[in-house]
């Protein structure tokens, strides 16, 4: 396991803290091609910024660009308690390879235990970092109206799929990207519904699990979701090399009788230079049209697969 070996004792004494405080870490993995990559420089807004950036949260970034771009990446976060290290792909090449690594030093950090949450998102969703703190994870402990005690609503979850909020999806994504990450999700929730209806139906066999019971609609083309850390062999093991290492071990998870919590709406809004970069762009509605002619097929053979683990 890779020690992060660029930060001081009392910086790893810091995330600790943090760690054991909030119970959660956010990993990503991260590609640039060069330092003039506008997301680039979303990522280092996403971990520099002063209110919820990564002073605030733990966070590990595995990266994989050429080391002019990594060392530049490095020197411009102002580190806080973020882990940047290079990605040695240990886990396959690739974004699944990457994520899995990012997953694997998250896990193996300090203060992290069997129940912490392991946050992925995509490092230039610089808002999810908001999002997480107040949000999910903080709206997990509400306190009761008629006791004044705080319960912890998420105690009975193992893994949290969130969703957006319409509103703030349609204003601040590329409308072709809204369009066609709604359909795939209508799509993709049609799917699973069928496929746990098969469970349900074959209850004589056995229990039905919870999960299958109490499993609503997922906004699956999202991409922030959270894990316990005992849940993560689910992600090691899967060998995918794009978005579907993301969520066919969420697929798994469900199947296996985990209980998955997609119900946390969250206000979400996408930087606007994002936005203004990828809409109207041939290139990037080309990336969304092979995102659900690749990654979809996957996502619904992998509810008839054998599982994997």
């Amino acid at each position: 396991m890779p020690n992060p070996t660029n930060l001081s004792t009392s910086q790893q004494e810091k995330i600790k803290n943090l760690i054991q405080t909030k119970n959660l870490v956010v990993f990503t993995c991260t590609y640039y091609s060069s330092t003039n990559d506008n997301r680039l420089h979303q990522c280092i807004q996403t971990l520099n910024d002063p209110t919820y950036g990564s002073s605030t949260i733990a966070t590990v970034v595995v990266d994989g660009s050429s080391p002019e771009v990594h060392e530049y990446l490095k020197h411009k976060c102002k580190q806080g308690l973020t882990v940047v290290v290079k990605e040695e792909g240990r886990y396959g090449r690739g974004k699944g390879g990457a994520l899995r690594e990012a997953a694997d030093v998250a896990a193996s950090l300090d203060g992290v235990g069997d129940d912490t949450w392991l946050c992925w998102q995509e490092a230039e969703k610089s808002d999810m970092m908001r999002c997480w703190q107040t949000e999910v994870i903080d709206s997990g402990v509400p306190s009761d109206t008629n006791t004044g005690i705080d319960i912890d609503i998420l105690s009975e979850y193992d893994v949290i799929c969130p969703k957006r909020e319409d509103g703030c999806f349609q204003q601040s994504y590329p409308i072709e990207q809204y369009h066609s990450e709604s359909y795939g999700n209508y799509y993709m929730n049609c799917v699973m519904k069928r496929a746990l209806q098969v469970v349900k139906s074959n209850d004589e066999k056995g229990p039905v699990p919870v999960s299958v019971i109490d499993c609503k609609d997922i906004d699956w083309h999202f991409g922030p979701f959270a894990f316990r850390r005992k849940l993560l062999p689910l992600w090691l093991k899967y060998q995918g090399t794009s978005y579907d290492a993301q969520l066919i071990p969420i697929v798994a998870a469900i199947r296996k009788g985990y209980s998955v919590n997609s119900s946390l709406e969250v206000t979400f809004l996408l930087d606007g230079k994002m936005k203004e970069q990828e809409e109207g762009n041939l290139e990037f509605i080309e990336k969304r049209l092979h995102q659900l002619n690749d990654l979809d097929p996957k996502l619904k053979q992998s509810w008839e697969d054998d599982l994997y683990c």
